[in-house]
């Protein structure tokens, strides 16, 4: 277990007035916390707050409700909060303490969630309140509308003459500056991550399966003090490599085999995001070894240029034409269009208290932003599949990669790989 590390009293607060020194007159934000998620029947996900609520309260509290209005120039906070009654406390555990909540959030106004009627009745019709600001979740694919959808559909039914906006833009900038504290948060997460792909390194042999190597990494995260994962672990050897995002992790690796080891853990919300690709008999071949140092060549290259003033599609461009030119000489690709047979996703990501973190990729980069490099090659062909991840800080004039700890040059896994023998 690692040395605790803890936010500075006040951190929550701040972060409130950085999104509300906007807010209009007359204006309300609903923040709402992470619901319990079902799992099967009546068994249930391990929680994870709402990024945007913990970002705001640093609570960790289910079925709450943070509001925050602006009138005659000053902000009134009030977090509502589902209290829990003595038997169903007998079962699911106590009630935060109201003291712990003003200590940690800052708030003082805290209300049971019921009381959100009365609440209403104050802000809608005796102060007037028109203007409300919600979250505006974007999730592929979604199928059951979310917990700050189905809250804003029941206000506007409730109160057809209120407007119902984003608050986006006033959350996401303030987000994506990374302060300090952060920084320190994320930077374990990282560290925690090392730790676990290095005993991974250590166990990495033919025959091993995919779902050890993941539980090999989801052990040493909770050992160093990770809840959970950031998010599902990708542990895809030999052709699997070649689906970006493959989740069965079934497969018994081979002698030969590469393993594209893509994972991170979570400390305090805050996520790592590495990717290592390994030889599990602990040497690359050849063959490997070339695709291999041409996708390092690209990181290496990224991380060079990576600044403020930059945007996410310039990273990318120098990535295609390091990628392109390497397959140019190893006559595998004629034209840039080429290129994505073997290399199809984005080179960078932002990243938080979300694995893909808030962020507009169309902005130039500043300082104090936090995203990914993430270069690959997959050849299915071949069965190779080869990804590099680091994260990396934006600072005042380049960039600072925080996972250059774990090793990635080839002749240094090998060497690590070959101490188990």
């Amino acid at each position: 277990m690692l040395k605790e590390l803890k936010f500075p009293e006040g951190f929550f607060e701040k972060n409130r007035k950085k999104v509300t020194e906007k807010l209009e007159e007359k204006s309300i934000i609903f923040i709402l916390s992470s619901l319990d998620k079902v799992k099967n029947r009546d068994t249930l996900y391990r929680y994870r707050q709402d990024a945007n609520f913990f970002y705001l309260t640093g609570l960790e509290s289910k079925r709450a409700v943070l509001a925050m209005y602006k009138y005659n120039g000053k902000v009134i906070e009030t977090l509502f909060r589902k209290v829990l009654d003595p038997t169903l406390e007998k079962w699911v555990g106590k009630n935060i303490p109201v003291d712990h909540i003003k200590k940690v959030a800052g708030i003082t106004d805290i209300r049971d969630i019921n009381d959100l009627e009365d609440y209403y009745r104050t802000v809608f019709h005796n102060i007037g309140i028109e203007k409300v600001l919600m979250y505006n979740e974007s999730i592929p694919e979604l199928v059951v509308p979310t917990y700050t959808q189905v809250f804003a559909s029941n206000l506007k039914k409730r109160f057809s003459f209120i407007n119902i906006s984003s608050v986006n833009p006033l959350i996401d900038l303030p987000r994506t500056l990374k302060s300090d504290c952060e920084i320190k948060m994320i930077e374990r997460a990282i560290e925690i991550t090392g730790l676990g792909l290095s005993d991974l390194l250590k166990n990495l042999r033919p025959g091993i399966t995919e779902n050890e190597c993941e539980g090999i990494l989801i052990h040493n995260y909770i050992k160093y003090g990770s809840v959970q994962p950031a998010f599902q672990t990708i542990s895809a050897s030999g052709g699997n490599a070649t689906v970006l995002h493959y989740e069965d992790n079934n497969r018994k690796t081979e002698k030969g085999d590469l393993i594209l080891i893509d994972t991170g853990s979570e400390y305090k919300n805050y996520a790592s995001d590495i990717t290592r690709t390994y030889p599990v008999s602990g040497k690359y071949t050849p063959e490997q070894k070339k695709f291999y140092n041409l996708v390092l060549k690209a990181s290496k290259e990224v991380m060079k240029n990576a600044k403020p003033g930059l945007k996410l599609f310039d990273l990318q461009e120098i990535t295609k034409e390091v990628l392109f030119k390497g397959l140019y000489d190893m006559k595998m690709v004629k034209e840039k269009t080429d290129l994505t047979k073997y290399y199809y996703h984005g080179v960078s990501h932002f990243l938080g208290l979300d694995t893909h973190d808030v962020g507009n990729g169309n902005l130039p980069l500043v300082k104090n932003s936090v995203i990914t490099v993430e270069p690959g090659l997959y050849i299915a062909e071949k069965d190779i599949g080869i990804r590099l991840e680091n994260d990396v800080l934006i600072t005042e004039k380049g960039c600072r990669n925080l996972s250059e700890a774990i090793a990635i040059e080839t002749d240094e896994i090998e060497e690590i790989m070959s101490r188990k023998k």
